[in-house]
């Protein structure tokens, strides 16, 4: 959260503008940290089913939100299932504005990344970012894959950083960007 928290006011530094998508946002932890990086007039839109572990954690996300100083105009809780959600549906969420940062931490499938990856895909602002979880994670072994295929799709977006979360198991985040993104990037993460 940090190190993303750290990329989104960059972003904004560099008046790179847009709104800021989390697609699995369970209790809003993660939502949080990147939603307290918006700049005046920018919106988080936070896409859950809200149906795991309970009917009460979309309650809990809310709460959440409100206990850590996020307004209610500051962002959207959409309750739909990612796979049955159209790019257009979402640009028109968005108020037609770019992405500037995602983070996808939905179900854990092959098939889901790929959707959610190619959901977000057209709508990332030109030096967007998009944070991707619990790769490497060896319960879920063909997210790696998926990324890999979207890379094949994509060859203008690259892998800039692995964070890692302490071991393997506990699951590092993959970071991308746009190729010519990649050097700027790179070098603020490093300094």
């Amino acid at each position: 959260a940090a190190i993303c928290g750290h990329l989104i006011r960059r972003q904004s530094e560099l008046g790179i503008g847009g709104e800021l998508v989390e697609i699995g946002t369970f209790e809003g932890r993660f939502f949080i940290a990147m939603a307290l990086g918006l700049a005046p007039g920018e919106k988080a839109i936070g896409i859950d089913r809200f149906d795991w572990p309970n009917a009460g954690v979309e309650g809990r996300f809310l709460a959440n939100c409100a206990a850590h100083g996020i307004a209610s105009e500051r962002f959207v809780s959409w309750k739909a299932d990612s796979r049955e959600i159209t790019t257009g549906e979402l640009r028109n969420k968005l108020g037609q504005r770019p992405v500037r940062f995602v983070h996808i931490d939905s179900h854990h499938s092959r098939e889901c990344l790929t959707n959610d990856l190619e959901l977000v895909h057209p709508l990332l602002h030109r030096d967007g970012m998009i944070c991707l979880d619990d790769m490497l994670h060896p319960g879920y072994p063909m997210m790696a894959s998926a990324v890999f295929d979207y890379f094949a799709r994509h060859p203008d977006m690259r892998l800039v950083c692995v964070i890692d979360r302490e071991d393997i198991v506990a699951a590092p985040k993959f970071l991308i960007c746009r190729d010519d993104m990649f050097e700027r990037t790179q070098q603020d993460l490093l300094s």
